[in-house]
């Protein structure tokens, strides 16, 4: 990575490195249900949310300044194919239409919810399954359990 140009997390000396994920646990900022979203090649977080449209776009000092005092957002990197699932979103942010829990199809993009986008990053963008059933509810708490990404940091927001 070249230093000068070099893109770190809000108070930390923690690189930002496309493909990563981050994870806000249950509580007030996630309305109690937890969120997941991925870094794309841009270094901008790209997620699904609900709202028109339901793919959204935001910086991370956006997404950090979004949370209370005091949450904990936790930082994930895939063993393998983080680049390729970070492309893959960037491509495809502008088909997720709809913010829905209940279409549990991997293959549909435009009814999506935040963990089910990060699911199909990766295995569109990168062929790497983070879970081994594709078709049904993924949690923001499943993905921060998969064996296939470790846990890099946990930040406290201010």
């Amino acid at each position: 990575m070249d230093l000068n140009n070099r893109k770190t997390y809000p108070y930390s000396n923690i690189d930002i490195i496309p493909g990563d994920i981050l994870y806000s646990p249950i509580g007030r900022s996630t309305y109690y249900v937890g969120h997941t979203v991925i870094v794309g090649t841009d270094y901008t977080i790209k997620e699904s949310l609900p709202g028109k449209p339901s793919g959204h776009m935001l910086t991370v000092e956006q997404f950090w300044h979004r949370h209370l005092p005091g949450d904990r957002i936790t930082l994930l990197r895939s063993k393998a194919g983080a680049q390729d699932a970070a492309k893959w979103a960037t491509k495809n942010l502008h088909l997720v239409k709809d913010y829905t829990v209940l279409n549990h199809d991997i293959n549909s993009i435009e009814k999506n919810y935040c963990s089910k986008w990060i699911v199909q990053a990766y295995y569109y963008g990168a062929n790497v399954k983070l879970t081994n059933i594709l078709n049904r509810f993924i949690s923001p708490q499943y993905i921060i359990r998969t064996k296939s990404l470790n846990k890099i940091a946990m930040f406290l927001t201010a």
